[in-house]
């Protein structure tokens, strides 16, 4: 067992690479991908039945990811890979990849706390009631919502970052929770531009994907759930592969 890893700066190019070279991976296991998602998104689903599932699936998130994360380990090693794989997670190091689901979830609570008490009551009764905030409420709120918005991103990005490896570096390299996040927000840290480049282009296939779905009469918000899940293979592809090209030695090209 490791106990760090050391992240290494790439080109911006690679931010390209990693979406691409996804691509092939799911092309590799298009079927597994697709019961993946499926069953994904049955988990996630369901736990919207009650709030306390909500936070018990957020918890466990991360055990999940650690199971794609090992099956694309799998499937860039040319193996099978049984639709069992996506509960490996729950064999390994549960307690690590469940306490980088908590820490999420925590920070997420927080900044949610956050954003109240800055908005205030204008705030509850802007989403509650729209149309009854007077001008003058409202030319207020916005100003605490720009002080909020400061708030969450000085707090979400970094945690985001943080969370972003996580579970592949506790999945594939055995770190421990803390180690595997502090792995994780260097890693994003260090590839900056690359990142920059990944976005674009995963966030341009998404557009191209909900556009195409929504010129089938899809309603937007179905739409844009429906993309989401069609990408969650690449999603996840994608991030494997710059997990290896930051951490291992992959040459990219």
């Amino acid at each position: 067992m490791i106990t760090t890893l050391s992240p290494r700066r790439v080109p911006a190019s690679h931010g390209w690479y990693w979406v691409r070279d996804g691509w092939r991976l799911v092309l590799r296991k298009p079927i597994t991908w697709i019961a993946f998602s499926a069953l994904t998104w049955l988990i996630i689903s369901a736990s919207a039945l009650h709030p306390l599932l909500m936070a018990v699936v957020a918890v466990v998130l991360p055990v999940i990811l650690a199971g794609w994360a090992l099956a694309c380990r799998e499937a860039e090693a040319g193996r099978p890979i049984p639709v069992t794989m996506l509960f490996e997670g729950f064999r390994g190091r549960v307690g690590d990849l469940a306490s980088i689901g908590g820490l999420n979830l925590m920070g997420n609570m927080m900044l949610m706390l956050v954003v109240l008490a800055i908005g205030g009551e204008a705030f509850t009764e802007a989403i509650t009631r729209p149309g009854s905030l007077s001008p003058e409420a409202a030319g207020a709120l916005q100003s605490r919502m720009s002080l909020a918005l400061v708030v969450i991103l000085a707090i979400g990005i970094p945690l985001a970052m943080a969370v972003w490896f996580a579970p592949l570096a506790v999945a594939l390299d055995g770190l421990r929770g803390p180690g595997a996040l502090a792995a994780s927000l260097r890693g994003v840290l260090r590839n900056g531009l690359p990142f920059v480049i990944y976005s674009a282009a995963l966030g341009g296939v998404g557009v191209v994907t909900f556009l195409a779905l929504s010129a089938t009469g899809i309603a937007p918000p179905l739409a844009m759930e429906a993309a989401f899940w069609i990408l969650m293979p690449l999603l996840v592809a994608s991030v494997y592969v710059s997990y290896r090209d930051i951490y291992g030695a992959v040459e990219q090209g």
